[in-house]
C-alpha cells in the first residue's frame, strides 16, 4: 500500500492523525511507500519514506500568512503533482484530501483502489456550514473556490472514504454520497501520555472550566463566551488554552473583562487538562476532534456538541448540546459545577470510554479493514 499526505508527517494536527494511520501499516507488514511534504523521525524506517521537503515546508510556512487560501491551494497542487509522479506499482491507495486529485486518477490508472482520507466533513457541507457560521459574526468565512472544486472532485473520484465520526458519515449522506463507499473509524488518544493526575489538587481552588484549541468561529467559542457570561460566576475560572483567530478580535475583545477568564494563547495541553474540573469544546464543525479524547482520557467529563464528532455519549461521560445553545452550555457547566458526585461520575466514565479507543486500536482497525477493501 502506499499513504500519501501533503502536509508534515508526525508533525501535530493532521501529520499526527496520518502518523498513526501509517504506522498501523508499517506494523502489518502492509505499507509499501509513504509519500509526505515533510516529516518528523519515527519508527517508519527512512528508507521507506519520500517527501517533497523544502518547496513544501517554504509553501506552508508562506500560506500561514495568506487570508486569500491561495497558497494553500498552491501547496496541495504542487505537492499533489510530485506525488502523482512518484507512484509505484501497488495494490492500494491511501491519500488525504486536497493532495489527491492528481494522484488519485494516476492511481486509477495504474489499477490501484483509492481511499480518501477525509477528517471533517464533505467539502461542500463544510463550506455551506461554516459561511453561515462566519456571517453570523459579520465576517466572511476564507474558502477558496478553486480549493473547494479540487476537494469535492476528491470525493467524487475515489473508490472509497475514510472518515472519523458519525457527524462526517451524515455530512457525507446529505450531500448524496454514497454511503457504501465511506469506512469510519474513529480516532484515538495516547492513554500513557494523557492520563487523570495521581491526585486532583486538595487545596481549595476556584471551579474550572478548559477549553483547548483555536479559540475561534469554527470551535464555537464565541458561544462559551456568551454562556461563560449569562452565568456570572466570579468564583470561577475559564482557561483559554490556544492561538486567537486574529479576524475575531473584536469579538475577544468584547469579553476579556469578564471575571475568571484566562487566555493562554498555545500551550502544551497536558498540565492544563490535569487541573481542570470540565472540559468544554462547542464545536460547530470537526471531524473528530482529538482534543475531546485527550480530555476524556485525562478523566474530564467534556460538555460538547455533536458537530464535534466526539465519542462522548450525552448523560454519561458528559453532554451533547445542540450547536450554538447558549443556555444549554451555561446549564450543563452548572449542573456540573453544583453535582460534585456527577461530575467525578463522568470524569471516570471519561477515561473509561477513552481507553475504547487507543491509537494501537486504531492502527489495528486500519490495517484490518485495508486488509479486506485489498481483496476486494
Amino acid at each position: 500500500m502506499i499513504y500519501s499526505i501533503g502536509a508534515k508527517f508526525a508533525g501535530g494536527g493532521i501529520g499526527t492523525t496520518a502518523y498513526y494511520g501509517a504506522l498501523g501499516l508499517y506494523r502489518h507488514e502492509m505499507l509499501h511507500r509513504l509519500l509526505c511534504g515533510s516529516y518528523r523521525p519515527s519508527e517508519i524506517p527512512p528508507g521507506k519514506i519520500k517527501a517533497l521537503g523544502f518547496p513544501s515546508r517554504l509553501l506552508r510556512k508562506l500560506a500561514t500568512y495568506d487570508s486569500t487560501g491561495w497558497l494553500w491551494y498552491l501547496q496541495s497542487v504542487l505537492y499533489d503533482a510530485w506525488a502523482s509522479a512518484q507512484l509505484e506499482p501497488a495494490d492500494v491507495l491511501i491519500v488525504w484530501g486536497n493532495y489527491a486529485l492528481r494522484t488519485t486518477q494516476r492511481a486509477r490508472e495504474m489499477g490501484m483502489t483509492t481511499i480518501l482520507v477525509r477528517a471533517s466533513t464533505h467539502p461542500r457541507y463544510q463550506a455551506r456550514l461554516l459561511t453561515e457560521e462566519y456571517a453570523r459574526w459579520g465576517l466572511k468565512y476564507g474558502i477558496n473556490g478553486a480549493s473547494l472544486r479540487r476537494a469535492v472532485k476528491e470525493t467524487e473520484l475515489a473508490d472509497y472514504t475514510l472518515i472519523p465520526s458519525d457527524f462526517v458519515r451524515r455530512s457525507f449522506v446529505e450531500e448524496g454520497y454514497p454511503e457504501e463507499k465511506l469506512i469510519q473509524i474513529a480516532f484515538g488518544v495516547d492513554l500513557e501520555r494523557f492520563h487523570p493526575p495521581e491526585s486532583r489538587e486538595k487545596q481549595e481552588r476556584s471551579f474550572r472550566v478548559l477549553f483547548v484549541g483555536q479559540v475561534g468561529i469554527r470551535k464555537g467559542v464565541p458561544y462559551l463566551l456568551e454562556a461563560w457570561k449569562q452565568l456570572g460566576w466570579r468564583d470561577a475560572e475559564l482557561w483559554l488554552v490556544g492561538t486567537l483567530e486574529g479576524k475575531a478580535k473584536k469579538i475577544w475583545d468584547s469579553y476579556r473583562d469578564l471575571p475568571g477568564i484566562k487566555w493562554f494563547g498555545y500551550r502544551d495541553p497536558l498540565s492544563f487538562y490535569q487541573t481542570a474540573d470540565v472540559f468544554v469544546f462547542p464545536s460547530i464543525e470537526e471531524g473528530s476532534a482529538l482534543v475531546t479524547y485527550e480530555a476524556m482520557a485525562c478523566g474530564l467529563p467534556v460538555v460538547t456538541t455533536p458537530n464535534s464528532g466526539s465519542v462522548v455519549r450525552d448523560g454519561i461521560e458528559g453532554f451533547l448540546v445542540s450547536t450554538r445553545d447558549v443556555d444549554a452550555l451555561a446549564e450543563r457547566l452548572e449542573k456540573l459545577r453544583v453535582d460534585k458526585r456527577l461530575s467525578q461520575k463522568m470524569g471516570r466514565a471519561a477515561r473509561a470510554r477513552a481507553e475504547e479507543f487507543t491509537w494501537p486500536k486504531h492502527e489495528s482497525l486500519i490495517a484490518q479493514i485495508l486488509t479486506s477493501v485489498e481483496r476486494l
